[in-house]
């Protein structure tokens, strides 16, 4: 019979922890110091009931495969908790409404559509289109956790700010490195469900120097972001200090690629992000130039 906790867990909120993060840097880094509490808690409150939402309808449409793979078959769905499964659905669809509910009548139109294309996206293209079929899917399918950071600016200013578009192409770029370094360290896993991910396809040297080389790039590209309008000295001192410290992992993996030096990789990368976001509302914030 389930229990709250168990509805609690279909909602991934660690996952939700740093989609939050993304959203809440796209606002700050869209508003500076002018932050409105009320929209900025209507953010969050809407961010968080879309993203368990996603999370939730996710559980449902994958419990088949999530009862093959060791990392996941402790879930709700695959262990009966939650019985029938498609209350797990309407868990989700109905987060997911009340999302977008809030997002659209407390804050404005466009924050709930970019919330709702989240959902779309991570819904439709990753999870029913591409995870089973495709070895692009956390490629194009990582798309949806760059929405955040485009609702955040849309509730800051009724708009996409070029913050926010920034920020949504460095979570476009980061995912696919962050999730392939997971799924090298689970690949027996994934081949075990029948799942096309990078590392479970590719042999291990390839898949090491595709892990290694998405990585570079995103640590590369967040430098290169000072070089834009968006950006100031506190954010080029934050990314240059973390770039160092995840291309010092990259090279480390690529040397001698092993479960425990992806994982290594896999952990910090998710401390990278969520430091250069902090690193970008303290530069919108504070306004040092060079």
């Amino acid at each position: 019979m389930a229990v709250v906790s168990d509805y609690v867990h279909l909602m991934k909120l660690r996952i939700d922890a740093l989609l939050l993060l993304v959203a809440a840097a796209g606002y700050v880094a869209t508003s500076g110091i002018a932050v409105d509490l009320w929209r900025f808690s209507l953010l969050m409150i809407a961010g968080l009931l879309g993203a368990g939402g996603a999370s939730a309808t996710n559980h449902y449409l994958d419990r088949d495969i999530d009862s093959v793979m060791h990392r996941t078959r402790g879930r709700p769905l695959p262990q009966h908790r939650i019985e029938p499964p498609a209350g797990a659905l309407a868990f989700g669809v109905g987060l997911l409404g009340l999302s977008l509910a809030i997002a659209g009548f407390g804050i404005n139109p466009l924050t709930a559509v970019m919330i709702g294309l989240g959902y779309a996206v991570y819904i439709g293209v990753y999870t029913v289109g591409l995870k089973r079929t495709h070895m692009s899917n956390i490629v194009i399918g990582g798309l949806a956790g760059s929405f955040p950071a485009l609702a955040g600016s849309a509730a800051a200013a009724n708009s996409l700010s070029l913050q926010a578009v920034l920020i949504a192409l460095l979570v476009f770029l980061w995912t696919p490195g962050h999730f392939w370094a997971l799924a090298y360290r689970s690949r027996e896993d994934y081949r075990r469900a029948r799942l096309p991910m990078l590392p479970a396809v590719w042999d291990e040297r390839r898949s090491a120097i595709a892990i290694a080389g998405s990585t570079a790039i995103v640590a590369l590209t967040s430098i290169a972001f000072f070089f834009t309008s968006a950006f100031d000295a506190i954010y080029l001192v934050v990314a240059i200090v973390l770039g160092v410290a995840l291309l010092a992992l990259t090279a480390k993996f690529i040397a001698h690629p092993s479960a425990e030096t992806a994982w290594a990789g896999y952990k910090f990368s998710g401390i990278y992000l969520a430091l250069l976001l902090i690193g970008m509302m303290a530069d919108a914030i504070l306004r040092i130039p060079l």
